[in-house]
């Protein structure tokens, strides 16, 4: 079975629809994660989201999950401190799973808020996650799969930001970045797109007036539209999957203008569920 990936959220943090919400107004999305299935079986969750009682479920009716393991998961990987990315680490404690000696991938500054915060450090402490740094090397999934840690500009009010460059046997095939500020400020952008098979990106707001009651200015990330005018030369050779999409975001509407803007450049809108698997294995 070749290596895969199910996207188990496509949203932004609060999901699509936010709560309090009565009136959908995108398609319907649960917060940012992913999950990577290695040929050999090993299963690493990529960020931890609010939802993942019902995301991991998904994940174990799967074909593609390996069954018959003692534990879930061989590993989690965290992107950064924002609600959507980590809050679901807590279901690991022992209220809930009460895993035993998961890897937690994830930076020193990451590793060092966890530690330093309750009820998260009850999770290190207690033995349900193990810290593992990533700052300066990759982490070893098993010996097909290993992923790397990019450092992208956005907000850091608790921890660094990372992109995750997910590597088939030292191949660049994934890459896994839901959250960053602005693509000009991030040297080497086009370049890492442009390297790996598949790449998942942000794809937040599709105009700067979605969020009337908000000052967009304290919450950057790159246009869809800037980000289809900058990369839509490389889906020729990379697929390019729009994800942590925003509840005000009409993107991936089938009657949304920007859902087929998206599409007419190359681009696919990622959906909860999408899965893809490494069509090329000797690649």
């Amino acid at each position: 079975m070749p290596t895969s990936f199910i996207v188990l959220g496509s949203g932004q943090d609060g999901g699509a629809p936010q709560l309090g919400e009565t009136t959908l107004r995108s398609p319907r999305r649960s917060a940012s994660s992913l999950a990577v299935i290695s040929a050999s079986g090993a299963v690493v969750l990529l960020d931890a989201s609010p939802d993942i009682r019902l995301q991991v479920e998904v994940l174990l009716s799967s074909p593609l999950y390996p069954h018959g393991r003692d534990e879930f998961l061989d590993g989690v990987c965290i992107t950064h401190a924002h609600i959507g990315h980590y809050a679901g680490l807590l279901q690991f404690g022992r209220e809930a799973a009460a895993t035993r000696e998961i890897p937690l991938h994830a930076t020193e500054r990451f590793l060092a808020f966890v530690k330093e915060n309750e009820p998260w450090a009850a999770l290190l402490r207690d033995g349900h996650l193990v810290g593992v740094p990533i700052d300066n090397a990759a982490a070893v999934i098993d010996g097909d799969l290993t992923i790397a840690a990019l450092p992208v500009p956005h907000r850091d009010e608790y921890s660094d930001t990372v992109a995750f460059s997910v590597q088939v046997r030292g191949h660049p095939w994934l890459l896994y970045l839901p959250d960053i500020d602005d693509w000009g400020a991030w040297d080497g952008a086009e370049e890492e797109l442009a390297r790996h098979d598949v790449a998942l990106i942000d794809a937040s707001f599709s105009t700067y007036d979605e969020l009337p009651s908000r000052e967009m200015g304290s919450i950057r990330h790159p246009l869809v539209t800037d980000t289809i005018t900058r990369f839509r030369h490389l889906t020729t050779e990379t697929r390019l999957i729009l994800t942590h999409i925003n509840h005000s975001n009409p993107l991936g509407d089938p009657i949304a203008p920007i859902t087929d803007q998206a599409a007419a450049a190359g681009f696919r809108v990622a959906y909860d569920g999408l899965t893809i698997s490494r069509e090329d294995e000797n690649a």
